[in-house]
């Protein structure tokens, strides 16, 4: 081999690796190699194999993927040989043969090879008879092949043949013999399937009994497919579809010359092969490998165009071109047919659920994906999908779509129905329509909770969406108010099981800075039927009425379908100043006043005091001033001086309070304390 085409070669055979699962190559080729002497391909028929590989008349190159074969000696001696061949010139393939030998009176036999990757030899069927009225030279083998990865309903036929040569009445009648026993036989496999009838059939003219027995009509008739039916012999009109023989000068025992002037090869085709759908026939991709109708006729096929030749063989070069044309001539006296044939489509379908948890009235969609996933290198190389779905259940939606492929595959969003709380089911189910399709069904179900919204309240036995604290009136200075409150999930009618947890997303306040503080903060996911306990504090320290409040930013929990809805809570309260008297802020003036006031050592004594130690007229100082405003007050044991109906609570027990005479002994007895300190300090020490 030269240096250039063995780099072509390498580089070729490296796509192909990657790219083993595919369309369909499918060859005829008679060998010549029946002898036992010679049983094995000669010298050239790796560059003819190579070349074959690489063409690309169809619009891409593609491995051979089955090879049937002419004039082979057995499948254990040629088939053996062909398939190492293929195996020692073709990456990333395995090449096996077949395993049954066809009865012959002499010439060989017909077998096939085939690319283990890419098809499986379901079965192999010996057709016609040797012996007998309707007796024929050599049988025709039917062999039963499937695309790896397809089941039995993309599985095609290929009838291998070698017919009676030559001419005559007395041949023909022979070819016609053939002819009508596989027609016999493919007619009973039935309307639809797909057959293809290969081989050398010897026809000199499509008028021939025998062609027209093979293209009559029922269930197996035959149809060529690129429609040159007319005398072919030694016409310059069909030079492009002329086999045979593409030598002029013989270069091994038994080689037929004469140049190339017949269309003894053929690939003939079932109406299921031919109609676009499904396994079948590639357009444009026929032809006599090497005759690109550039040769003169009746001579060799090696005097055609090279750069014609490599145009359809890509990489290749006018020098490798004719490198493959010259080894035409030497390796047998046929030419090849080549033929490309695309496969049916291949379905795969997904179907994703919405999410699994969802608010009642949400709009969800389960998401259907639909994909032509034949295992093609080219786009032409398979069918188009084509396919109806239809939901139910929850999934209401119906339509249709396609997909080539090599495509990137189509989306459906699903409506899911929400409009009901509970466990909801939805199942879509896709029938794919184009021919031989595989996976040609799918149907996916899926499950979704749908919830009712939370039910935020302040209490648990009916919705309340809106509360009150009334802090009533506080003393200034005294116990600082406090309420609490809790915040409850009430449950749906649907129950616990099919309500939405609550969120608390965010408060907000109308009340003054400073003066009340609450320990409400945002929460997530309150169970239905459960309650969070908050509080709300106010300080003393500032005299007013105050009012205001906070909303409270309430949702369903973070799910599709969430809705918002708010609580809120209104505060009021007044802080009044103390009255005079009134020791310890608790809004009486009682003995317990007194006795906080005489308890505190601050009387008289010129030492700094506040309130509490019973300055009631802001001076600093505890005195007789004091004691009058206390007295002046007028409320000593009158009860709650507070206006009525303002007190938030008394908070205190009851406690007796004493007599008024009483109370003014005990004044006129601190009074006279305070003489007695004051002519103590006086009197000489």
């Amino acid at each position: 081999m030269r240096p250039l085409l063995a780099l072509t070669a390498v580089v070729v055979s490296l796509a192909w690796a990657a790219a083993a699962q595919a369309q369909l190559r499918i060859v005829n080729y008679n060998v010549n190699n029946s002898d036992p002497a010679a049983f094995g391909p000669r010298a050239g028929m790796d560059a003819v194999f190579r070349g074959m590989n690489a063409s690309a008349k169809g619009g891409f190159a593609r491995p051979i993927d089955v090879l049937i074969l002419e004039e082979a000696e057995s499948v254990a001696t040629t088939g053996t040989a062909y398939a190492a061949l293929l195996n020692s010139v073709t990456s990333g393939t395995s090449y096996l043969r077949s395993t049954v030998d066809a009865g012959s009176t002499g010439s060989g036999r017909p077998i096939a090879v085939y690319n283990s990757a890419a098809v499986t030899l379901v079965a192999e069927k010996k057709i016609g008879s040797l012996t007998g009225t309707a007796s024929q030279p050599r049988q025709t083998m039917r062999y039963q092949f499937r695309p790896v990865g397809y089941d039995s309903t993309a599985d095609f036929y290929v009838y291998a043949s070698h017919y009676k040569a030559s001419t005559g009445a007395a041949n023909e009648a022979e070819r016609n013999v053939e002819a009508r026993a596989i027609r016999t036989d493919a007619d009973a496999l039935g309307q639809g399937a797909s057959v293809i009838y290969a081989g050398d059939l010897n026809f000199y003219s499509s008028s021939e009994a025998g062609f027209q027995t093979l293209t009559g009509t029922g269930n197996g008739q035959a149809f060529d497919p690129v429609n040159r039916v007319g005398s072919w012999s030694g016409s310059t009109t069909y030079k492009d579809v002329h086999t045979q023989s593409p030598a002029t000068t013989a270069v091994f025992n038994g080689q037929v010359t004469g140049g190339v002037d017949d269309r003894f090869d053929f690939q003939l085709i079932t109406d299921e092969v031919r109609d676009g759908g499904g396994f079948d026939y590639i357009t444009n991709s026929y032809w006599a490998f090497g005759n690109t109708a550039t040769h003169s006729i009746n001579q060799a096929i090696s005097t055609g165009s090279a750069a014609t030749l490599a145009a359809r063989i890509p990489g290749y070069t006018s020098a490798q071109a004719t490198a493959v044309l010259t080894a035409l001539t030497q390796v047998t006296d046929h030419l090849p047919v080549l033929a490309d044939y695309q496969l049916p489509a291949k379905m795969t379908a997904s179907l994703a659920a919405p999410p699994s948890r969802v608010i009642r009235g949400a709009s969800v969609s389960g998401t259907l994906t639909v994909s032509n996933s034949a295992p093609v290198a080219v786009v032409a190389g398979a069918d188009g999908l084509d396919y109806a779905f239809a939901g139910t259940g929850g999934f209401a939606t119906s339509g249709t779509g396609s997909d080539a492929a090599l495509g990137a595959s189509n989306t459906h969003l699903l409506a899911f129905s929400t409009t009901a709380a509970g466990l909801r089911s939805g199942t879509v189910n896709v029938t794919a329509s184009s021919p031989q399709a595989m996976n040609a069904t799918f149907s996916g179900t899926i499950s979704t909770s749908v919830l009712d919204r939370a039910i935020g309240s302040f209490a648990s036995a009916a919705t309340t969406t809106s509360l009150t604290l009334d802090f009533g009136t506080l003393i200034r200075g005294g116990a600082s108010g406090s309420s609490s409150f809790s915040i409850f999930n009430r449950p749906a009618a649907s129950g616990t099981t099919w309500t939405a947890r609550l969120d608390l997303d965010g408060v907000s306040s109308t009340l003054p800075a400073g003066i009340f503080s609450t320990s409400l903060a945002p929460f997530t996911n309150l169970a239905p039927g459960s309650s969070r306990s908050f509080g709300v504090a106010m300080t003393t320290a500032t005299t007013g009425s105050f009012a205001g409040g906070y909303t409270l930013a309430m949702s369903d929990e973070d799910l599709p379908g969430a809705t918002a809805q708010s609580l809120s809570i209104s505060i009021r309260a007044i802080v009044m100043p103390p009255l005079a008297g009134d020791v310890n802020f608790d809004a009486f003036i009682d003995i317990l006043d007194i006795a906080d006031f005489l308890g505190g050592g601050r009387f008289d004594s010129g030492l700094t005091a506040g309130w509490s130690q019973g300055d009631f007229n802001s001076d600093s100082q505890v005195d007789i001033l004091d004691v009058a405003d206390m007295l002046g007050a007028d409320r000593f044991d009158a009860g709650d001086y507070r206006p009525a109906g303002t007190a938030f609570s008394a908070g205190l027990a009851a406690v007796p309070e004493p007599a008024a005479g009483l109370a003014t002994q005990l004044a006129l007895a601190a009074v006279s304390i305070a003489m007695l300190r004051r002519g103590r300090r006086k009197s000489p020490s």
